[in-house]
């Protein structure tokens, strides 16, 4: 089989091509050694923070952890408060939930507030239903913007923020009348 001469030729150029382009980075890299790092170093970590953003995008998408028991709370007929009003007290508890006094804290005030107005366990459940699951970092709603990604935090239904807000010891009487009212629509407290 005869190799085409033209064909031995541009390989010939090309190898001579690199050949060139080599000896000339080494050059420069010897002459340069400061600046060579510089401008490794900058490409690495251009690198480094295109693959953390990647990842953390990735970990955000994967989040589809099943980890809620669909169907729980029962029958709400005999509730003495609207829909309308059962929304308002969650929106009101998840405020209390969040208050900050003056850091982090729960405004005690307003849960006793709310669960006073709780005739019977059909009226915790429109609450309960009306609040849903709510993203819980243990103290409270975690941050928004770029400080949430910092954050560790899993959505939480009324009655886990319930029993990490209230302290049946420093907070015993609302302690008591929430497990009551939370017990009364066939929930364990």
């Amino acid at each position: 089989m005869k190799v085409n001469p033209s064909i031995d030729a541009t390989k010939k150029k090309v190898v001579k091509s690199v050949k060139s382009a080599a000896k000339k980075t080494q050059n420069t890299i010897t002459e340069n050694p400061i600046q060579t790092v510089k401008v490794v170093g900058a490409i690495a970590g251009v690198y480094f923070i295109y693959k953390l953003v990647k990842t953390i995008n990735k970990r955000i998408e994967e989040t589809t952890i099943d980890n809620e028991v669909q169907g729980t709370g029962g029958n709400t007929t005999q509730a003495t408060i609207s829909t309308q009003t059962a929304t308002n007290y969650a929106q009101q508890l998840l405020d209390a939930f969040n208050a900050k006094e003056p850091f982090y804290g729960t405004d005690e005030e307003t849960v006793k507030s709310v669960f006073n107005k709780l005739k019977n366990g059909a009226d915790f459940l429109k609450v309960y239903y009306a609040f849903g699951t709510k993203d819980y970092n243990g103290h409270n709603s975690p941050p928004e913007g770029f400080w949430q990604y910092l954050d560790s935090y899993e959505k939480r239904n009324l009655i886990y923020w319930l029993k990490s807000e209230i302290d049946p010891s420093d907070d015993a009487g609302l302690y008591n009348l929430v497990k009551n009212r939370v017990e009364s629509a066939g929930f364990s407290f």
